[in-house]
């Protein structure tokens, strides 16, 4: 087994919500495209490190809660309900600059 990379220990990596919750990469991806789990920020080590995400630590807790709402039989609907109520992580809408909503769109075309 190849050693896991020493990172911030106020963080936790994709393996770390895995490891805690029980679950695959894939369930990890669906529950943070369902708004379950924080989304991730990506950390880039440049060549040959690569590039991962980091969580914040809440997502070890949220997922543990996750993954035993859904052993109780619980939707991620359901879930998701109980999260808004505690006040956790629910998808949040995505930030936008100030100045996006006001541009014009570029004509197709040439470019300059």
């Amino acid at each position: 087994m190849p050693e896991r990379r020493r990172l911030d220990p106020s963080f936790a990596t994709t393996t770390d919500i895995m490891e805690a919750a029980g679950v695959t990469r894939r369930t990890v991806t669906a529950w943070i495209d369902a708004g379950l789990l924080p989304k991730p920020i990506k950390i880039s080590l440049g060549s040959p490190g690569g590039v991962f995400n980091r969580f914040p630590m809440i997502a070890l807790e949220q997922a543990r809660f996750v993954a035993a709402k859904r052993a109780e039989g619980l939707s991620l609907q359901q879930i998701a309900e109980l999260l808004a109520k505690q006040g956790g992580p629910v998808a949040r809408p995505a930030v936008r600059s100030r100045g996006a909503a006001h541009k014009p769109a570029r004509p197709a075309g040439r470019r300059r």
